[in-house]
């Protein structure tokens, strides 16, 4: 991963301290979503020996859906604002996991031109080459994410709302 800071010279110092919150709460997130992945996929391994269709719900993945939803909540609320909340989460996990780039092949940029907001874009590629932008603002003396966005580099100047996992 390489970083590039782009903030004002006044906060060019605070590039550390909110890339790293930003970067260890997608590590979070990519942590739980592999765990409930490879739970999800023994489940299914389960199912199918027991012999029920792959189409239909096996025993006790309907109970790891609500657990993934619960632990990501729990992760999440205290790290997002109510704004970014109410966009919701918890609705799919997946291999690879959605922030795996992150400790790999990525760049990173540091955007901060006022004490009220940073910005945070990585560019990475996944199939295509693609891009997350997540607004961060200062609240109570710590950062909470504000805002989520994809976009894809062939058209860089198009964000579309994402929410966090």
């Amino acid at each position: 991963m390489k970083i590039i800071n782009e903030a004002s010279d006044k906060f060019k110092d605070k590039q550390d301290e909110v890339c790293g919150f930003a970067l260890d709460i997608l590590r979070q997130i990519n942590a739980l979503e592999n765990e409930v992945f490879n739970r999800s996929q023994e489940l299914i391994r389960q199912k199918l020996a027991a012999g029920v269709p792959k189409h239909q719900v096996g025993p006790g993945e309907n109970e790891l859906w609500d657990e993934y939803a619960q632990r990501l909540g729990e992760l999440l609320k205290p790290v997002c604002t109510d704004k970014l909340m109410k966009r919701g989460f918890g609705g799919s996990f997946g291999s690879p996991v959605k922030y795996g780039y992150i400790d790999g092949e990525c760049t990173v940029n540091f955007i901060m031109k006022s004490a009220k907001k940073a910005v945070i874009e990585t560019h990475f590629v996944k199939g295509t080459p693609q891009m997350h932008k997540f607004v961060l603002k200062p609240e109570d003396g710590k950062w909470l994410f504000d805002e989520v966005y994809y976009g894809f580099e062939s058209a860089p100047d198009k964000w579309y709302i994402d929410s966090l996992r």
